[in-house]
């Protein structure tokens, strides 16, 4: 299976070679949401054209044009069937391209992921705090990927049968500035002495934190103009601040993902430069990528037997745990 990890594996190796006449070749093999939405993020931050993506498998071919790579990029939507699946096993790809499309992608993926439930042999776990957890931390990633992602932001989801256990994965991914560059055009970073890709994850991901709200800017800064998304104009060396941001972020989505994949027991990845963040079984761990990942990249795997069982709503006791153990 290629996952999200493959998938900034293989964009940092092929870079932009493919636009510039090097076509991309993708092998037969069962490709997750994960590696869906890094593709897609990548083939759209380097404007790689159709015609330069192939697939050695025919099946491939028709997943991804099922799961609308080509109408999320290239607005040629070449799925000559009716989506009988989406909604029920899939979420299509969403392209986070403006304000409202984050709201219209959250209803659209939350949609997809109650139909999913319904469909579960576990259709009672849609009614567990879980399921409600999960609902909310879909809207704040996107209300966060928008917030930081230039509009190169997308999203999937895709409920999958392992053995006898029911699998929702969510994934998301843009080509932003990523964490440390969010804290390094506000400020943030040298307020905080943060100097690195692992540093700017452990700063973003405690609750409350984000570069956008205004008790972590940089009093002195420049102020940044209503809705402004992205670089700063000021270059990187000097701090700003957001007059108003326009959008529905309050730093809280990363937060709740680490609480809700903990507490499910769900296997989460968070990739911003060469920092990656894993968490499975509980335990959170960290790794250096080979090749940088501009941008941020989410996938977050849940069981639903795990989900079904749930009903304890998550504290903060369960962040004061992750932040323990990234003390050591």
């Amino acid at each position: 299976m290629s996952g999200l990890l493959h998938a900034v594996n293989f964009m940092g190796r092929i870079g932009k070679r493919v636009s510039a006449g090097k076509p991309l070749k993708l092998r037969s093999d069962y490709y997750s949401p994960g590696y869906i939405v890094v593709l897609t993020a990548h083939l759209r931050r380097y404007n790689i054209p159709k015609a330069a993506v192939t697939f050695v498998d025919a099946r491939n071919a028709g997943y991804f044009s099922e799961m609308g790579l080509s109408k999320a990029l290239w607005g040629d939507d070449d799925y000559a069937q009716n989506r009988k699946k989406a909604g029920a096993y899939n979420a299509p790809l969403t392209h986070l391209d403006s304000k409202n499309a984050v709201d219209d992608a959250t209803q659209q993926i939350n949609g997809c992921l109650r139909k999913m439930a319904a469909n579960s042999p576990y259709f009672k776990y849609q009614e567990s705090e879980a399921f409600k957890e999960l609902m909310h931390v879909v809207g704040e990633l996107h209300d966060n990927v928008w917030s930081h992602g230039m509009d190169r932001g997308f999203s999937a989801a895709q409920r999958a049968r392992s053995v006898k256990k029911g699998v929702i994965e969510f994934a998301l991914a843009d080509t932003g500035l990523g964490f440390r560059g969010e804290l390094l055009a506000s400020g943030i970073a040298r307020k905080y002495g943060i100097t690195t890709d692992r540093e700017a994850i452990e700063w973003c991901i405690q609750e409350g934190n984000s570069s956008k709200l205004a008790q972590h800017q940089d009093e002195w800064g420049q102020a940044l103009p209503e809705g402004h998304v992205g670089e700063s104009p000021y270059g990187g060396s000097v701090g700003t601040r957001n007059l108003t941001n326009g959008n529905h972020h309050q730093g809280l989505g990363l937060a709740k993902l680490i609480s809700l994949a903990k507490r499910y027991e769900a296997e989460l990845y968070i990739v911003s430069g060469t920092a990656i963040l894993h968490l499975g079984k509980g335990i959170l761990s960290f790794q250096e990528s080979k090749f940088a990942w501009k941008g941020v990249a989410i996938s977050l795997t849940l069981q639903e037997s795990k989900m079904a069982q749930a009903q304890a709503t998550p504290t903060s006791a369960d962040i004061d745990d992750i932040m323990n153990q990234l003390r050591g």
